[in-house]
């Protein structure tokens, strides 16, 4: 309860959960998988950014390392990739032996690359996320296209789901999100931006299911004063997954028990704390459907 109330007040934003590459190989499969098990190293990527609790990215960087150690018995390498399709790509080529993905990217990846496998998923308190557009219940709209030529508060977050749905939203209406809103703030935390819909200064905001819901319990009376005008498709959330054949299945066994454990450690609970985690846990039966209606609905651009 605490860490979720933590997640909606924190000012702090991004930070990266680097999970990525390092410099090419230039040898065959064979060669770079002997060269692995000779070194006892990890090559783990990461395609963006993910927010921490408390800012510090050295102490993030550094208790991540630490605990795939204690888990897994790997030395290992972190380094964040430019973008999810050279994540992709560097994990398809053996590059690298894990990669840590937003859901939406790993849905996009998947397409490509159909061996690219979710090892574990990881969830705050809801293993899909679910984002909602709340506006004052006085406010004449009553969806998404009635929010036109009103202002929105886009929390200035890592969580790019949000800009992502509010993206796609816009794009249905011809417009791009500066042009079918009349102004867009940008808020440092969730807090921020449903507070400045109660007080006026913005007409709508966009959240996830778990900082509204850690709003209505901090703040009931103001709470009763919104209402839901949008709200998203489940969406997959972070997944760390893992290019077919790459490694071993006792060394994917162990790093997925050590996932799915972390919350019964001190260090894996501080590892969750400090990136806004409630846990990891198992791929869902329905985790394929979930990917499926991700790329329909939000299919990848051009660029």
């Amino acid at each position: 309860m605490v860490l979720l109330e933590a997640l909606v007040r924190s000012p702090h934003r991004v930070l990266l959960l680097s999970v990525c590459a390092l410099a090419p190989w230039v040898v065959s499969y064979t060669a770079a998988r002997e060269k692995q098990a000779q070194a006892g190293v990890l090559h783990i990527g990461s395609s963006g950014t993910l927010t921490v609790v408390s800012g510090n990215e050295k102490e993030a960087h550094q208790s991540l390392q630490n605990f795939i150690k204690d888990e897994t018995g790997f030395d290992n390498e972190i380094t964040r990739q430019k973008d999810w399709r050279e994540l992709a790509d560097k994990t398809a080529k053996r590059e690298l032996q894990l990669g840590v993905f937003r859901g939406y990217e790993f849905a996009w990846a998947q397409q490509k690359y159909p061996q690219l496998k979710p090892l574990a998923l990881a969830e705050n308190s809801y293993i899909y996320l679910v984002i909602y557009v709340v506006v004052k219940g006085d406010n004449p709209a009553k969806d998404f296209a009635g929010l036109q030529g009103q202002s929105l508060a886009l929390p200035n977050t890592a969580q790019t789901e949000l800009r992502l749905f509010v993206e796609r939203q816009c794009q249905t209406k011809g417009k791009k999100p500066e042009e079918f809103f009349a102004k867009i703030t940008s808020p440092e935390n969730v807090e921020d931006a449903i507070d400045s819909v109660v007080d006026g200064t913005v007409q709508a905001a966009v959240a996830d299911k778990t900082a509204v819901e850690a709003y209505r319990r901090r703040k009931p009376g103001r709470f009763k004063q919104l209402k839901q005008v949008a709200r998203s498709e489940p969406l997959p959330p972070i997944v760390v997954a893992y290019y077919n054949k790459v490694l071993d299945e006792a060394t994917l066994s162990r790093f997925q028990q050590g996932l799915l454990n972390a919350s019964n450690s001190d260090r894996g609970q501080t590892l969750l704390t400090l990136f806004r985690l409630t846990g990891f846990v198992a791929v869902p039966e329905d985790f394929e459907k979930v990917l499926e209606e991700t790329r329909k609905t939000y299919p990848p651009n051009d660029h």
